[in-house]
């Protein structure tokens, strides 16, 4: 039995390019894909612009996807990323000015969709790219070690190392802090639990 049977059904409508597949499949998977590019680009309208580029991406390559519901969802992980990760380039190259009218940056970062915790926020914030997403997608967003591992474009042995570096770096950052009070925190586990 497959581990996403629904998206397992969605594929061959996904390859036919079926409108009812496209809006199925966002409904199943878009707050997941728009939580993973929120990690990387802390802004909501980034991360949704992100999305809907990996479903645009989607429907000119539908025909040529290759597998199961489980490789259809790391395709969009890994399509999300990559735009992400083009974003985050062009904003080196071309810093934006704050101005009166836009939000500050920390107001942004304060409104997560995912939930968590201020000062789990604020660490994660200090961590590279890489590493927010690789803790997003494995503790937040509870991804297998073999779908981050895809999602990321990586071999599992480097996923689970690069995961490992990212989980000791969060922790030395964190040590120290009191969370408050029923604040959501951030799952650590060992990498041979990932498989």
């Amino acid at each position: 039995m497959s581990e996403y049977p629904q998206l397992d059904k969605l594929v061959d409508g996904v390859r036919r390019r079926s409108d009812p597949a496209f809006a199925d499949l966002y409904n199943l998977i878009g707050d997941a894909l728009a939580s993973f590019a929120f990690s990387m680009l802390r802004d909501h309208r980034a991360a949704e612009d992100a999305v809907q580029q990996a479903f645009l991406e989607l429907v000119k390559a539908a025909p040529t996807i290759k597998g199961d519901g489980r490789s259809l969802r790391a395709w969009l992980f890994r399509s999300v990323r990559y735009t992400c990760l083009d974003e985050i380039r062009r904003r080196k190259r071309h810093p934006e000015t704050p101005t009166e009218t836009l939000p500050e940056q920390s107001t942004l970062i304060d409104d997560s969709p995912l939930g968590l915790d201020p000062d789990l926020e604020a660490a994660l914030s200090q961590l590279t790219e890489r590493q927010r997403a690789l803790l997003t997608l494995r503790h937040v967003l509870e991804l297998s070690g073999a779908e981050v591992a895809a999602a990321m474009d990586m071999k599992r042995p480097a996923a689970y190392a690069a995961l490992a570096r990212a989980e000791r770096r969060l922790r030395s950052l964190l040590e120290g802090v009191e969370f408050r009070a029923g604040a959501a925190s951030l799952p650590m586990t060992d990498t041979e639990d990932l498989g």
